[in-house]
């Protein structure tokens, strides 16, 4: 328990070990934004008035919504108007970001939706007893075009609630914190055949409940995440674990689970674990969190292993408790609140405490992780770690679920993602609980550089480098979804930059920027702006910076 854990390698192979036999710590680089990834510019989208969005699921271009809310509400309405009535859950269209006629009329929270393989139904789970005037005990299927109840798929799951669902063939994957399912005992898990809703024989248990179920895409096993200590007494499956889709028996070779153990000890059951699960074609990625374990903390931050093996691919321990997960092949997204994450090259632990709400990383490993500073948590110094972009969005939080976060869950298609929370804003604009992102946003991403005017000035001194010429120097700029800004010197009365350099910032690393006008002749009293231009042409102007002649 709290043991440093490292990478070793071997004539090319790769074991997490002893933090001192770890590899050198070689953390991978901050990356600018390219057109894999989303802008950070919020599109607008149908929001919900005064709920929250807890999980979501897309069939072509429809993205079902769940959660706890009353109502949706127009694109950049404000709360309280333009409201259509919705019973916590929804469907809207990605592409137009448009409310759909899909209304079913659910009694209780939704914590869980998963889409059929053919896309013809969509499973709710959750916390409920009626679904559209018929009784239905925290699972219902329902038709994705309609938001009619799939007639025959009537089980029912005792306890409290449906956390998590997951779809294989035939068959319906249940998890969450219950003790049985249509009659016969079950313990947190169970599976129904999707023609009839019969209770499999499926039964692995465990002893916390499930928060996240995916299945492979490279094999038969469902794999489960939350809060548990043990997967059918097997006591080594702490968190998270994979289990055969047809037997229910524990796969004793994935590996994952030998080095994500985010339960560390019993007496921490409950107040760790796995949030989210994802899948893409080659790979599972996970978030995890922790609260008042009393022990050292395992992990708290995301990890991606490969399909099939489970073979750990990276890990970015971004310390803040992480929720929703997505990838799309290329680019893993996750929603947080991280307010330390320098091991993946990202800030560091602020003296203001300082709190962001999402991230952007490589599919694939690009260095190892640093040293973690924190000595509350697992230095996983020298493992396989991912790069961060450069994509910050602003959030608003909420405290609509009573844990005070923004984004909860991620989904998306194509070219856009939707996250899905509690948050009341994003870039301080109207958006509450579902917003959509593009890497082709409409009109083009026209997030500018964040400084300008009077919050954004430096200062001016005789060239050292030219017989005549002026120096001005002021602190980079920085910009939401830019690592590398242009800077444009102007002179008073004229009309082109007299200087241009690039330069690297975030909003916690602002380096001096230099440019020189060489130019400059006379002794007439001038003034300077400075321009900082993003990728996209998006600018912002610097306040006047003065330069007098020496006396």
């Amino acid at each position: 328990m709290g043991a440093v854990v490292g990478v070793l390698v071997v004539s090319g192979l790769v074991s997490f070990g002893g933090g001192a036999a770890a590899a050198e710590a070689s953390p991978p680089p901050l990356l600018q934004r390219d057109d894999s990834v989303v802008s950070s510019d919020p599109i607008p989208t149908v929001q919900i008035d005064n709920g929250y969005v807890w999980a979501q699921t897309t069939i072509g271009s429809t993205v079902y919504a769940v959660g706890k809310f009353d109502n949706a509400r127009e694109p950049k309405a404000a709360p309280g108007t333009a409201l259509t009535a919705r019973s916590n859950v929804l469907a809207y269209d990605i592409e137009t970001g448009a409310l759909l006629p899909f209304a079913p009329q659910v009694n209780g929270v939704i914590k869980a939706v998963a889409a059929s393989a053919d896309g013809s139904r969509i499973y709710i789970g959750g916390s409920f007893n009626s679904v559209n005037g018929k009784d239905r005990w925290n699972i219902a299927a329902l038709d994705a075009k309609t938001g009619e109840l799939v007639p025959g798929f009537a089980p029912s799951i005792g306890g409290s609630g449906v956390y998590s669902l997951t779809t294989s063939g035939s068959s319906v994957y249940a998890g969450g914190l219950f003790t049985q399912a249509s009659g016969a005992a079950r313990k947190n898990l169970a599976a129904f055949d999707a023609t009839n809703g019969t209770v499999l024989p499926w039964a692995p248990q465990t002893d916390q409940q499930i928060d996240a179920m995916v299945m492979d895409p490279a094999g038969a096993n469902a794999i489960i995440g939350g809060r548990f200590t043990q997967i059918s007494g097997d006591a080594t499956r702490r968190g998270i674990g994979a289990v055969d889709g047809a037997t229910g028996a524990v796969d004793s070779a994935w590996q994952a689970s030998e080095t994500i153990r985010n339960v560390q000890t019993a007496s921490a059951a409950g107040r760790a674990g796995i949030f989210g699960l994802a899948t893409d074609a080659t790979g599972v990625y996970g978030t995890a969190w922790s609260f008042g374990t009393g022990a050292t903390v395992s992990l708290e931050g995301a990890f991606a292993a490969e399909a099939g093996t489970g073979a750990i691919r990276w890990v970015a321990d971004c310390l803040g408790d992480h929720y929703g997960v997505y990838s799309t092949g290329t680019v893993v997204y996750t929603t947080s609140h991280t307010h330390a994450c320098e091991t993946v090259g990202l800030h560091p632990e602020q003296r203001q405490p300082t709190h962001r709400y999402s991230e952007a990383f490589t599919a694939d490993a690009r260095g190892t992780l640093g040293h973690q500073p924190n000595a509350n948590y697992k230095d996983w110094a020298g493992t396989p770690a991912p790069s961060a972009y450069s994509w910050t969005p602003d959030w608003g939080v909420g405290q609509t679920t009573g844990m005070g976060q923004a984004g909860l869950s991620i989904t998306g298609t194509g070219n856009m993602i939707s996250i899905g929370g509690e948050f009341r804003s994003v870039n301080n604009g109207q958006f509450e609980g579902i917003v959509r992102f593009s890497t082709t946003p409409p009109g083009g991403a026209k997030d500018s550089p964040r400084l300008s005017g009077d919050n954004w000035t430096g200062s001016s001194e005789p060239s050292a480098v030219a017989s005549e010429g002026v120096t001005v120097t002021l602190p980079a700029n920085w910009d939401r979804d830019d690592l590398t800004l242009t800077y444009e010197l102007y002179r008073s009365g004229v009309s082109t930059p007299v200087a241009t350099t690039t330069a690297d910032a975030t909003w916690w690393n602002r380096p001096g920027v230099t440019l020189v006008d060489t130019t400059a002749t006379g002794e007439t009293p001038r003034e300077y702006t400075v321009v900082a231009k993003d990728g996209d042409g998006n600018t912002a102007t610097s306040g006047g910076i003065t330069w007098n002649a020496p006396n």
